[in-house]
């Protein structure tokens, strides 16, 4: 409804007959007002694993202790007979399924067929994909083992057996399970309560990297409020070196502060669904983002209504996917992170 009394629009009479006799002026595109990007959500995503149906659709071998001994000899070269040492057992993960369904009104569709400056339906099917990634992002770094149709996540996979027992449906807490365990630290009874400066992280990445067996994570991902705080302990020390004969016009700015960190090597990013007090460190080689082939974003195609007594349609985009690690121990959390800058 056009607002009367504003710039050269009148009140009253005058008002009703413009109305009645002017067309609005209209911008054909639809301004989307909320939802977040997920930098680590698109980042898993885009490199997806394929996995099939069957019991228990992700299932990975592991190797958890020496399966076989060796020892120093002499002269003689005698050596202790071999003992057969079992070694390998699976871990066991199901997809988890996100659907999302679409209407189709008999109105619409009627109306919309001609004339139509915005396509509800457009946008319907446009929203499929903002609204599962506002509300799956967010499950990648929260507890979802209370919900057996929640798929897994960076805590359950990350965690030592402090706050998770028990994962891929291997108990953490069994001696021979051992090297099942994740990296999960508690930043709140270290020097990090007092903020991830530069050297803290430093700290982290190298004890981290040397408990992963000499593999750095791939990437760190901490909540924006975190972040900025780690940002400040950059741009304290920050410096531009000028060459001379040289200057900065309006075509070479100068920018400040980063987009990502790059600490030792490692690049550290803020997510806006990342937990405030939460950091995650990666490693993309071993923790992987598995999509069904038979559910990837399918979507069903629209169907008849007529059955229910009803003139109208409906589909369904359907998603199936889980998030697992086949090595915790090259993935890290650590919590307790304080004096987030908001």
């Amino acid at each position: 409804m056009p607002l009367p009394g504003q710039g050269a629009v009148p009140t009253g009479a005058l008002y009703n007959e413009l109305t009645a006799a002017t067309r609005r002026a209209f911008v054909p595109r639809l301004f989307v007002q909320m939802y977040f990007a997920s930098p680590s959500w698109f980042y898993m995503m885009g490199n997806a694993q394929k996995a099939a149906g069957g019991l228990s659709q992700i299932t990975i071998p592991i190797q958890g202790q020496s399966m076989v001994q060796g020892g120093f000899t002499g002269y003689g070269g005698g050596f202790n007979q071999p003992v057969i040492t079992p070694g390998v057992q699976n871990a066991q993960f199901p997809l988890c399924y996100w659907v999302v369904p679409v209407p189709l009104p008999f109105g619409e569709t009627v109306i919309q067929a001609t004339d139509r400056e915005i396509s509800l339906l457009k946008a319907r099917m446009n929203d499929v994909y903002a609204v599962s990634v506002q509300t799956l992002s967010p499950l990648m770094f929260v507890p979802n083992s209370a919900n057996s149709l929640y798929p897994n996540g960076f805590e359950d996979g990350f965690d030592n057996g402090t706050n998770y027992p028990t994962y891929g449906g291997i108990s953490r807490l069994t001696a021979a399970n051992a090297n099942w365990k994740g990296q999960y630290y508690n930043a709140a009874t270290a020097s990090a309560a007092a903020g991830m400066t530069r050297q803290v992280l430093s700290q982290y990445i190298i004890q981290i990297t040397d408990a992963a067996g000499g593999e750095a994570p791939t990437f760190g991902v901490m909540n924006p409020s975190d972040f900025s705080t780690t940002n400040n302990d950059f741009i304290g020390v920050e410096q531009v070196f000028v060459r001379p004969g040289t200057q900065y016009g309006i075509e070479t700015p100068v920018r400040s502060s980063f987009p990502n960190i790059n600490i030792a090597g490692v690049p550290i990013f803020a997510d806006h669904f990342c937990p405030k007090g939460n950091m995650f460190f990666v490693n993309t080689k071993y923790t992987a983002f598995y999509m069904s082939e038979d559910a990837a974003w399918d979507f069903s195609g629209f169907y008849s209504l007529v059955p229910l007594g009803q003139i109208g349609q409906q589909g369904v985009v359907i998603l199936g996917y889980n998030i697992v690690t086949a090595k915790p121990s090259a993935n890290a959390w650590i919590t307790g992170i304080a004096h987030g800058a908001f």
